[in-house]
């Protein structure tokens, strides 16, 4: 009789196994004594997922003097594509930084796995980086969402974090594609970023080379951009209320808006208005 596939995990075993703290450094553990190719290097792509998220001149140099000097410790992690070729899964520093030497074969571990499990098996590593880099983070848990329908609460369990982070780190990829290689090179904080999620696109830049030529701190950027938006909604519903000519004394508040009237008439008249536009 012939064997059966084998079961794919369910996601409950999925989220167990990935959600621990330590299941990276158990799995490259493991393949420490698993047996490995020796692949050329011109045969091994990049992690799709992540492969537009920069990594520092310094941090590749750093490690291709590892490397050049020690060699590899543990294999990367591969997995097989068509044509002959290999898609990295788990070590793209050493992989950056194996290339920036001039390695031109590399001890790989292939393994077989599906883009959910890579993508998993990226969250973890991400997560337990001594510097999470934020936008690789972000970028995993939005694939996570869009290919496999995981939600915010799924992925505040695999991260350890609660849902209200989980919202925040998605924002981030809201921002310029240059703003986000800069969260990325560690050129800005994940808090100033955040400040400048909450702007209009047009603000972003102009807060953004505040930051840099004046040294803003995460507080005061927050001030600076709460105060740019909020001066940008009173011009624009003052703008809007002069447009319709609905009345002629208005105070903006950041949750009200409230209208004085002359008289009792006037204030007939601009209902009226208001009704007429509603139709």
């Amino acid at each position: 009789m012939a064997r059966g596939k084998k079961a794919l995990p369910k996601l409950s075993e999925l989220i167990e196994k990935f959600s621990q703290e330590d299941v990276i450094a158990v799995m490259e553990k493991e393949y420490q004594s698993s047996p490995t190719r020796l692949i050329p290097s011109s045969l091994i792509d990049d992690t799709s997922f992540v492969s537009f998220v920069k990594v520092s001149e310094q941090t590749i140099e750093a490690f291709a003097s590892g490397l050049q000097e020690k060699g590899f410790y543990n294999p990367l992690v591969v997995r097989e594509k068509a044509g002959g070729r290999y898609e990295l899964v788990l070590g793209r520093k050493r992989f950056l930084g194996a290339k920036r030497a001039g390695i031109l074969s590399l001890p790989c571990v292939v393994l077989n796995v599906g883009d959910e499990e890579v993508l998993l098996m990226l969250l973890a590593d991400t997560r337990d980086q001594r510097d999470t880099n934020v936008v690789e983070l972000a970028t995993i848990c939005k694939a996570l969402m869009d290919l496999f329908h995981y939600t915010q609460k799924t992925l505040a369990d695999l991260t350890h974090q609660s849902r209200s982070q989980i919202t925040n780190i998605l924002r981030i990829l809201s921002l310029p594609s240059e703003v986000l290689d800069l969260i990325s090179l560690g050129e800005l904080s994940y808090g100033h970023a955040k400040a400048l999620c909450s702007l209009p696109p047009s603000q972003i830049g102009p807060l953004l080379r505040k930051i840099h030529d004046e040294g803003l701190s995460v507080r005061d950027a927050e001030a600076l951009a709460r105060d740019s938006k909020s001066l940008t909604e009173s011009k624009e519903e003052k703008a809007l209320l002069s447009r319709y000519n609905l009345c002629s004394d208005v105070s903006i508040q950041a949750k009200s808006v409230t209208f004085r009237f002359a008289s009792t008439e006037d204030k007939r008249k601009f209902i009226l208005k208001m009704l007429k536009k509603q139709k």
